[in-house]
């Protein structure tokens, strides 16, 4: 079955390095240039798929999997990836497994980002986000981490690189074992490296930095420590989620 990108990428239909009319392998994607139009078209998709790993389209049907840039070029929060991240974080709730949250962890994540820093920050928050979401038995989709920039070259190899490297990593096992677990992925070095969050990060996905710090502080030696460590981090975030869910309707009160 042929794969489609859902993106959130603010050049795509500007001649921009990952241009939808560049690709050769993958199926034309659904490209959004705003987080806001992403979250709002995701959040209908995912509350009404039976299956949201699939899409139907032009009557074929397509596996799907997300493409997200960071792009803090603009300065503005409306194109910022991270906002895409504050969205699964305000929709959290651990007693709801067919929640937001938990139907995008089973999707696969593709997030690039010319700035290494960028990319982990955004690969860290999902993963605590897509780990914590999810049910206990549930596959959960992998994370692949692209740092690069469409100014190396030609347009046209800067697509052609993004591609080849999408296309690999979808042909590949695209859920994680069973046994590996939220530490494991937090682990990698590529996220490992780069705990810390720039200042657009922080005004969007803040609620990562204490929740790293803590991992990092109590890392877990055993299979009881990890589970009561994860136990800890998933109520920490439904309630700060709930706080602030809490917060937003008091004020929207007249």
């Amino acid at each position: 079955m042929p794969w489609l990108g859902i993106w959130f990428e603010p050049l795509a239909g500007e001649g921009g390095a990952r241009s939808p009319e560049l690709l050769h392998g993958l199926a034309p994607p659904i490209a959004y240039a705003y987080p806001h139009e992403f979250v709002e078209e995701e959040s209908r998709r995912l509350t009404r798929a039976r299956d949201p790993s699939r899409v139907l389209r032009d009557r074929q049907v397509f596996n799907v999997f997300y493409s997200l840039t960071h792009d803090s070029t603009e300065g503005g929060l409306d194109q910022q990836g991270c906002r895409i991240l504050q969205w699964l974080f305000q929709s959290f709730e651990t007693d709801s497994r067919s929640a937001i949250g938990a139907r995008f962890s089973e999707i696969p994540v593709v997030i690039h980002a010319d700035d290494a820093a960028k990319a982990a920050a955004m690969g860290n928050a999902v993963t605590l986000l897509r780990f914590l979401s999810a049910s206990e038995d549930q596959a959960i989709a992998k994370i692949l981490i692209h740092p690069w920039s469409p100014f190396r070259g030609s347009p046209k190899l800067a697509a052609a690189e993004y591609e080849r490297r999408v296309l690999d990593f979808l042909h590949g096992e695209i859920f994680y074992p069973e046994d590996v677990s939220m530490f494991d992925v937090l682990e990698r070095q590529d996220l490992r490296a780069h705990r810390e969050l720039g200042a657009c990060c922080e005004t969007q996905i803040g609620f990562v930095r204490p929740l790293l710090e803590w991992v990092d502080e109590c890392w877990p030696q055993t299979e009881a420590e990890r589970a009561d460590l994860l136990a800890k981090l998933r109520n920490s975030l439904a309630d700060e989620a709930r706080y602030l869910r809490g917060r937003r309707a008091g004020a929207r009160r007249p």
